[in-house]
């Protein structure tokens, strides 16, 4: 990835996923800590991706004036959003028509973009069924292949506005 505080989120994150995983590989699978350390991936994955793809965008405004700058960090950076692919294509079209367009158009020529639209989703999916009081169906391992999947979402967005 060009954005370099973007990789290195991502790095952090992938590494917490490592660690999370040997924890669960520990205890067999089937401790009752499980479901607990695969409800923070999830947390972890979907703020890690929201927070890339927003920095990825915004930091394309570098250079920009002090107001620009401040409605930029307002307006995307500081603000909450579910890191969806509805989300991230509406930022996009708040900055250029044909970054939006690009975007949809890479991801939907890289060869594995049907499971890459299903993973953005299903984390999404997953993320909102814990915050709201429900139990998510996906395994830590689904949440893992699912951030991967994501990750390369990522690559596409930072090509599109690099």
């Amino acid at each position: 990835m060009n954005n370099l505080l973007a990789q290195e989120s991502v790095d952090k994150c992938h590494e917490e996923l490592r660690r999370i995983f040997h924890l669960i590989e520990g205890h067999g699978g089937a401790s009752p800590i499980v479901p607990f350390l695969t409800n923070y991936a999830i947390v972890r994955t979907c703020g890690t991706i929201e927070f890339c793809f927003k920095t990825i965008v915004s930091d394309v405004q570098s250079g920009h004036s002090t107001q620009i700058s401040n409605y930029i960090d307002n307006t995307i950076r500081n603000s909450s959003m579910n890191p969806s692919r509805e989300n991230i294509c509406k930022v996009l079209k708040q900055f250029d028509l044909g970054w939006n367009e690009s975007f949809k158009t890479k991801l939907n020529g890289h060869v594995d973009a049907a499971r890459l639209k299903s993973s953005i989703d299903s984390l999404n999916s997953n993320r909102n069924t814990f915050a709201h009081g429900d139990n998510p169906t996906s395994t830590f391992d689904d949440i893992r292949n699912y951030f991967n999947d994501t990750v390369e979402i990522l690559k596409i967005l930072d090509e599109v506005v690099s």
